[in-house]
């Protein structure tokens, strides 16, 4: 059964798509983890997977590490099956989705999947783990993406970089869409989601290869269950009925100057997927230059990040693509 991703910029519904999606009868999306990240940045660390050795190097972190680090404890499944089941992994895609399937298990489902935005900025990686993966690319407008990011207790970033983490998903989802096959990646706006949810779930549904089911509407019931309580001031919305009143929140919530900003450095990407531009203040040339600045800073961190990483994956030996023994 082909694993399912959620990716997308932070809070553009992701996790009120995981929901959903998890609703469905053969689908189980578990909360949100952090363990992947970790782990595939120190594969160097266990090595090739084939070697029994290493196999019981990664089964102990995932000992050491199952705790509120890694989110994995959210799951509420055993950290025996856990153990038992990376012990008998021979490639990193395999030994990382034995949480996921762990969880699908426990929950009666025969397709698992994993919701994290960050990935979207990684696609190549995620394919090489997991190559006949379907990928769920969620967009939202950048606008009420930056006035939820703003109240946010756990994004303490700039308003620049904001934006420019939104124009990175916008652009590695564009890539993902031009060189991926129809059933490997596919986009879902926020806005339609919201507005017409049962058919944008069937045409999700379509894509996965399974039939829509009605009780994916029913979502507030998953929430009650797979939402945990230190998460639930961000997710409230997730516990009631659907509504459109967070379409075009950033009318309200937004200032003028950054209305301004955001429409002088993402407004191609907003004008090119179908967002309305409103008419701003002119910006000074002060604040371009700023935000200029910052945009070589941030491609700059990336390309250091990527160059490591392709260093890494060099000196790597063992296997990355999914397969279970």
């Amino acid at each position: 059964m082909r694993p399912i991703f959620i990716v997308g910029s932070e809070r553009s519904g992701t996790t009120l798509l995981r929901l959903m999606l998890h609703s469905h009868p053969k689908i189980a999306l578990p909360p949100q983890t952090k363990y992947m990240k970790k782990i595939y940045k120190r594969r160097l660390m266990f090595g090739n997977l084939e070697n029994e050795k290493n196999r019981k190097k990664l089964a102990l972190w995932f000992n050491n590490n199952f705790n509120a680090s890694t989110k994995m404890i959210d799951l509420n499944i055993e950290l025996k099956d856990v153990v038992n089941g990376v012990l008998s992994s021979k490639s990193l895609g395999a030994a990382l989705a034995i949480p996921f399937h762990s969880y699908a298990k426990k929950h009666r489902k025969k397709r698992w999947g994993d919701k994290r935005p960050y990935y979207i900025h990684h696609m190549d990686k995620l394919r090489k783990l997991y190559p006949d993966a379907q990928i769920i690319h969620i967009i939202r407008d950048c606008r009420d993406v930056v006035a939820s990011l703003n109240e946010m207790p756990w994004w303490h970033k700039t308003l620049e970089h904001s934006i420019l983490n939104w124009k990175s998903a916008i652009m590695h989802g564009l890539s993902a869409c031009q060189n991926t096959k129809v059933d490997e990646y596919i986009e879902l706006r926020y806005e339609h989601l919201i507005t017409n949810p049962e058919y944008e779930l069937s045409r999700l549904c379509q894509f996965l290869d399974e039939e829509y089911d009605p009780k994916m509407l029913d979502f507030q019931k998953a929430s009650k269950l797979s939402i945990p309580n230190y998460k639930l001031a961000w997710h409230k919305a997730t516990r009631e009925s659907i509504n459109s009143k967070s379409v075009g929140r950033w009318k309200r919530d937004l200032t003028t100057y950054q209305v301004s900003l955001i429409q002088w450095a993402a407004g191609k990407e907003l004008f090119r997927l179908g967002y309305d531009l409103s008419r701003t203040e002119p910006l000074s040339i002060k604040n371009q230059m700023n935000f200029k600045l910052k945009k070589t800073k941030f491609e700059i961190d990336d390309l250091c990040r990527n160059f490591a990483d392709k260093i890494i994956s060099l000196l790597y030996s063992g296997r990355l693509d999914y397969r279970m023994e």
